[in-house]
Parts: structure tokens; C-alpha cells; sequence
């Protein structure tokens, strides 16, 4: 069996020009070849909904928040979702509620997702649909992460980085201008992982290629068989990968 196994941000959705009609006809070639396209984003289950609205994109399952939960391509059925604890989300806001420059949201394992507080005089379309959250909120929602936006400013990116690893009961990922808070062990590589054995399928019989530009694909692109970063990646990501490569389109029709 082949499975291609796709990042959403900065791999197939590029703002502000949106998809590549040629990467999703690719993408429709290889499902209708039999194979299987996962989505491993580290998107929630809405936010990755509001990116793919109006487009053609389909997948046939979703291994979304950087590896906290999974869906049926549909986005219908969860099929594994991991809590980060909300006092996560309490500790964060503690510690950088009030602070400018950034903002913190809280994406769910349901259909709602939360923004806490927005410093940054600025609304991205990622969070554009989200609901205005409070402390009081937390214990009404399942978190799969605690998404981070510090756009613009490296210096702060890093203290919030720094400030997450020592708490030692989170994962933490790093997306361009997000840091991603999850619960333990969570990553896209595990959650691709859990998804093959939820489904049954031995990752021995699998020949997995992955396409991701940015920092928390690499756990995925170390599990696979063919991964691909591409000319926008960061170094580090570029150097990690078997092949880096100027869109999907441009390879996935030779691996059918």
C-alpha cells in the first residue's frame, strides 16, 4: 500500500493565492489509483474545514493537531483524539496573557475553537473563525493544543519555546510563527503511526512518502519511506529530507 501523507500550511495552501489546481489533481490521481492521501496538519478539525472551504481538496483521513487526534476524510468520525491538560492552558495565559505580541488560542478535539487573548492588533486567517474564549471556558472543552502566534518576532518566539519546554508535562512544536502545545509523546509522526495501527494496517506493508515545509513535520519525515521539504523550508528542514522540491505536483504522479 502507498500513502502520501500531506502538511496543509505552506505545503498545499499557500495565502494568499490558495491551492494549486495541479497538486490537487494530483492528489485526486493518486487516491483514484488506489493509494491513500492523509492530511497531517497541525490544524483542528475546523480550522483545517475553514482552509479547505471551496477548494476540491479531499483526503481520506486526517491526522490533525500536529498529531493529537485523527479523523476520517470527511472530518466526520474522530477516531483518536489526546487532551492537553487545561491547566496548560491556564499556565499559559498566566504567563503570557497580557504579554504584546502575541496571542493564545485553544483548538478542541469538537467543533469549537477558542481565541484566549490577541496582542497582536492583527486577526490571521487561520484563527479567523474562532470564538472568543475565557478562563471560565476551559473546563467545557476537550484541548488537543494550545496554539501560540508570535508573528514577527523571533526573540519572543524563543522565550515562549523556552518557557514551554521547562514545563516537562507538554509537547511542543514549532510552526513558522506558531508554537504548538500538546499533550506528551504528540507529534505527526506519532499520530501517523497511531492512525495505521487504529485502521490495522502494518507499517511494514507501507510505503509512506511525506511532504511537509517547517519544523514539527520533521517527526513524520522521519518515519518515512521518500520525505519532501520544499525551496521555502527552513534549513534545518531542507537538510532532512530525501528531496526538496518546488510543489507536490511536481513528484507525487511519479510515484504511482
Amino acid at each position: 500500500m502507498k500513502v502520501a501523507a500531506f502538511d496543509f500550511d505552506g505545503t498545499l495552501h499557500h495565502p494568499p493565492h490558495g491551492f494549486r489546481e495541479e497538486d490537487i489533481a494530483a492528489i485526486d490521481a493518486w487516491r483514484s489509483a488506489g493509494h491513500l492521501a492523509i492530511s497531517a496538519t497541525g490544524r483542528s478539525r475546523t480550522a483545517l474545514a475553514h482552509g479547505m472551504r471551496g477548494s476540491k481538496l479531499a483526503f481520506d483521513y486526517q491526522v490533525l493537531s500536529n498529531g493529537g487526534s485523527a479523523t476520517d476524510g470527511a472530518n466526520r468520525e474522530l477516531i483518536f483524539g489526546h487532551e492537553v491538560s487545561g491547566e496548560v492552558v491556564r499556565q499559559t495565559l498566566d504567563a503570557f496573557g497580557s504579554r504584546d505580541g502575541l496571542a493564545i488560542f485553544g483548538t478542541t478535539l469538537g467543533h469549537v475553537d477558542g481565541v484566549f487573548a490577541n496582542n497582536t492588533g492583527h486577526t490571521h486567517d487561520f484563527t479567523a473563525h474562532f470564538q472568543k474564549m475565557r478562563p471560565d471556558d476551559i473546563p467545557d472543552h476537550r484541548f488537543a493544543v494550545v496554539p501560540i502566534w508570535v508573528p514577527g518576532d523571533a526573540e519572543l518566539r524563543a522565550e515562549v519555546v523556552a518557557w514551554a519546554s521547562s514545563l516537562g508535562t507538554v509537547e511542543v512544536a514549532q510552526n513558522q510563527d506558531y508554537i504548538d502545545l500538546m499533550a506528551p509523546g504528540r507529534s505527526k509522526g506519532a499520530g501517523l503511526v497511531q492512525l495505521f495501527d487504529e485502521l490495522r494496517i502494518p507499517r511494514s506493508t507501507i510505503e509512506l512518502y511525506t511532504f511537509g515545509d517547517s519544523w514539527n513535520d520533521l517527526p513524520m519525515h522521519a518515519i518515512a519511506d521518500v520525505s519532501h521539504s520544499f525551496h521555502h523550508s527552513p534549513v534545518q528542514v531542507r537538510e532532512a529530507t530525501d528531496r526538496v522540491i518546488g510543489s507536490v505536483s511536481e513528484v507525487l504522479g511519479g510515484y504511482l
